[in-house]
């Protein structure tokens, strides 16, 4: 199996784990000011400083010590960072009604706020979002950086709002493909591990799979939710987003020049939709999901009623599959038929954590500083993570590489921060119209269907343009 263009990765576990568990055990706060060739950042005396966390996910900053060996690799982080910087960091939850009342009195809420990516494109409209970029002492460029964020969705040209932190990662969140090697077995179908490694695993061998799934399990003439069909996404929602931007299509592409255009406005993304629309046929390749909850799309997985399943490993929602009795494996979402050599696109939830700052702290160096370190100090424990997931919940080596890489693939679209912090009207009849011919109004034709509101669209895609450039607009 080919290494997937892993970046980062060769920097060995044991070495990293031995490194973070030892480093700093005699390193004392240095004198204001004072630099550090022990670690790759600066460290003050803070003088009792209180770092505020506004975070709603109590494990990432207090969970119960000895519970498991990441709750200690987290203990450890927080307890390194408030020696060194002679700190209290203390964690909130995150009240989304709070921080915008501060925000509007000119007052400080916390230092970092961490929160789901829709929440704070919120905050981006009233010029309430530090740009990151401009911050002196952040490292963005590190290493530690680097490997433990995903998406770029709040980065606009040379302005970066908000990003997934080492210590609110959102590795977990991109969205994968899990399939049934039973179920291919018995159709005597290559595995689509096959397909991956020589660059064919497509949306249209995808439909090919999925058009040979369906079986009628129980025998009696007819094809409803007792019986098997090729493909289900985790959530009833996510399904058209999560396959048409797999195959490499945007709604809103970023050009060059730094505007938008409107991708799904084209030919070719309607020729996409309508191959998504193929797929997501109910009862006929595809599980008809709507209205059920998430444990019981999953289930429908673990009992062997689809081929595939599609969701992010994030959050416990696709648990049930690792205990499974069918074996299972695997791959990235399909790319399109058309795109380029590895040119897969892994879809990540907006549900996924941001970290941003606000405009209105005060204390900016001081939080830099004590940021910079938890970054660093986070690699242990989401060291600890990786290998668990990889070695303990997957069942083969070809998943376990293709997992440790999936970031690479990992991507979202400009359009889930427009629906929040422009005019949402034009970003919301784009997503109707795909879920309309896709799912829920077959009989209406995408091309119509998005020519109907092509005008609102763009005066939705103006506005976002002028928020990203942080140009006034109206509060």
């Amino acid at each position: 199996m080919k290494l997937k263009k892993a970046i980062g990765l060769l920097l060995c576990g044991s070495v990293l784990l031995g490194c973070l568990t030892g480093c700093g055990e005699s390193a004392q706060p240095q004198e204001s000011g004072a630099e550090t060739s022990e670690y790759p950042f600066k460290i003050e005396d803070l003088d009792g400083y209180v770092f505020t966390v506004a975070d709603s996910n109590v494990a990432r900053w207090e969970p119960e010590e000895g519970s498991s060996d990441i709750a200690n690799a987290v203990l450890n982080r927080v307890n390194k960072v408030e020696e060194l910087f002679n700190c209290t960091i203390e964690r909130i939850d995150y009240d989304e009604d709070q921080a915008q009342l501060a925000a509007q009195a000119g007052t400080k809420y916390a230092d970092i706020v961490i929160c789901e990516t829709w929440s704070l494109g919120r905050f981006l409209k009233a010029k309430r979002l530090v740009d990151l970029t401009k911050l002196e002492g952040l490292n963005l460029e590190a290493e530690y950086w680097q490997r433990y964020g995903s998406t770029n969705v709040l980065q606009y040209q040379d302005m970066i709002y908000a990003l997934g932190a080492p210590f609110a990662c959102q590795h977990d969140e991109a969205f994968l493909m899990f399939f049934n090697k039973a179920i291919i077995e018995d159709l005597g179908l290559e595995s689509p591990y096959d397909l991956y490694a020589r660059d064919e695993w497509t949306m249209s061998k995808l439909l090919e799979y999925c058009q040979k799934a369906k079986k009628d399990l129980n025998g009696d003439g007819v094809f409803d939710g007792s019986d098997r069909y090729g493909f289900v996404c985790g959530h009833e929602f996510d399904g058209p987003f999560v396959l048409y931007m797999g195959a490499g299509k945007r709604f809103l592409r970023e050009q060059e020049d730094g505007h938008f255009s409107f991708e799904l406005n084209t030919k070719d993304a309607f020729r996409t939709i309508n191959q998504v629309a193929e797929i997501l046929d109910p009862f006929e390749n595809a599980y008809d999901c709507l209205g059920m909850t998430q444990p019981d799309i999953v289930n429908l997985f673990v009992n062997g009623q689809t081929m595939f399943y599609c969701y992010s490993r994030g959050r416990g929602v696709a648990d049930p599959i690792y205990d499974m009795a069918d074996d299972f494996g695997v791959v990235p979402m399909p790319k399109g038929d058309d795109a380029g050599p590895d040119e897969y696109r892994c879809w990540v939830s907006h549900d996924a954590p941001n970290m941003g700052i606000f405009a209105n702290n005060p204390d900016l160096d001081k939080t830099v500083m004590i940021v910079e370190a938890l970054a660093y100090f986070a690699q242990e424990e989401n060291q600890i993570e990786e290998n668990e997931y990889l070695n303990v919940k997957l069942r083969d080596d070809t998943a376990r590489e293709i997992v440790k890489n999936i970031n690479q693939y990992a991507m979202i679209d400009y359009a889930w921060i427009g629906q929040q912090c422009a005019d949402a009207g034009g970003f919301q009849a784009m997503n109707s119209a795909v879920w309309a011919v896709t799912m829920t109004d077959r009989s209406k034709k995408i091309m119509s269907s998005i020519q109907e509101i092509e005008k609102q669209v763009e005066t939705s895609i103006q506005q976002l343009e002028d928020i990203l450039m942080q140009k006034d607009t109206a509060q």
